[in-house]
């Protein structure tokens, strides 16, 4: 029964999207707008907002969303933190860059990989979910390069079949200290695409949609989704204190460690801190951005809570100071978000130390997309990994870590 309640929960809050998407203002009609979607080339930044409407994109958060509940039920997987996070991580990125098109053939290459290994697919299912983030090689290749839908399908099936390989390799790197660990195994494989596409005369670019309109309502709409997790899950809310203690490091299921009530306590919690932030310093609600909070509300099932986050948050805050980006513009604003894959530094060597490494996350996010031209839509989650490997090797080697001394 518990689990039936778990998984009820979040098949309406990814219902409530589409439904809201429904009846969102759309002058256009939702067939052209949501047509417009499925054949965009996707790659970092598309806003879905711009290159649809809003109400089309946020259809296609819940679709997306829904189908990774299917599919996570059909393979008789129950409704853990990994799970939980990858359904709100792949709903958020719904809204800028994933759409049923792209995310399949991820699927069909890893079930590929399992079947070659001889396991079953249910134990990979959190990395072919995550490994959506290569959903934009599926329609570069397709719709923006023009090499047609089936030589997109190949290309997504190949890269699929290699993510559980390449996850569990890099994972060591940085011990589980970045979050999005499939996020940086995407960036590696979106790299050798990139470059291979290169080769062949194809020049893939990073493009940035970055859409303004219906401000108000979206800040009000969201603001109140996140705040019903926080009294749904209100009776857990002491119990949440305890996974507040939590450095946060792979794997740490809150869900099995506290009770769904305390973690989605906790996820509404991450989810205001996160829609804050963009209003204090002035950023748009948007697709992009949005996607940036749903990712932190998913993981505060599987790491995040408001006691890991904020440092990295005022690390990237503090380091646009130095540097000549605003906190409100695209880039900054998004690895204030999505930096917060670093939250288990800061859980585990202290909030100074996570201060330092939000500021070293924005200085190394803002280069590395050019390397995969935006088809790996975990940008973040790629140069987590590499920033988690500096100062997980550091501080280390200094004796910083206070869970190993």
């Amino acid at each position: 029964m518990e689990e039936r309640s778990r998984v009820l929960v979040i098949v309406g809050y990814m219902a409530m999207l589409v439904l809201v998407g429904l009846i969102w203002p759309n002058p256009e009609g939702l067939i052209e707008t949501y047509r417009q979607i499925l054949l965009t080339p996707s790659v970092l930044i598309t806003d879905y907002f711009v290159v649809g409407s809003v109400g089309t994109a946020l259809i296609n958060a819940g679709i997306v969303g829904l189908i990774a509940i299917a599919l996570i039920h059909f393979n008789k997987t129950t409704m853990s933190g990994p799970t939980i996070a990858a359904v709100f991580t792949m709903a958020g990125f719904a809204l800028f860059g994933k759409t049923p098109l792209n995310i399949w053939p991820i699927f069909v290459g890893v079930a590929i990989s399992a079947r070659i290994k001889k396991e079953k697919f249910r134990s990979l299912i959190v990395v072919a979910l995550f490994g959506t983030a290569l959903g934009p090689v599926v329609s570069q290749i397709s719709f923006g390069l023009g090499l047609g839908y089936a030589i997109g399908i190949l290309i997504g099936v190949i890269v699929g079949m290699l993510l559980p390989a390449m996850a569990s390799h890099v994972l060591p790197n940085h011990q589980g200290f970045n979050l999005y660990n499939v996020g940086f195994t995407c960036g590696i494989i979106g790299v050798y695409v990139t470059a291979h596409l290169k080769m062949r005369g194809y020049t893939p670019e990073l493009t940035l949609l970055w859409g303004e309109q219906a401000q108000l309502a979206l800040a009000v709409f969201f603001t109140l989704y996140f705040a019903t997790m926080i009294l749904i899950g209100w009776s857990g809310r002491e119990k949440a204190k305890k996974l507040w203690k939590l450095p946060g490091t792979l794997v740490t299921d809150f869900v099995s460690e506290q009770g769904f009530h305390a973690t989605l306590y906790n996820m509404g919690l991450v989810g205001m801190m996160g829609m804050a932030y963009i209003a204090l310093v002035g950023g748009s609600f948007n697709g992009p951005t949005l996607g940036g909070v749903f990712t932190i509300v998913g993981f505060g099932a599987f790491g995040k809570h408001i006691r890991n986050i904020w440092p990295l948050i005022v690390g990237v805050f503090l380091a646009t100071y130095m540097s000549v980006w605003q906190a409100s513009s695209p880039g900054p604003l998004l690895a204030a978000l999505f930096g917060t894959t670093l939250a288990p530094i800061a859980g585990g060597f202290g909030w100074w130390i996570g201060i330092i490494a939000g500021g070293i996350h924005l200085v190394v996010v803002m280069h590395v997309g050019v390397f995969h031209a935006g088809l790996n839509l975990y940008n973040n989650g790629f140069a987590g990994g590499l920033v988690g490997t500096l100062f997980i090797a550091v501080s280390r080697w200094f004796r910083l870590d206070r869970s190993q001394s």
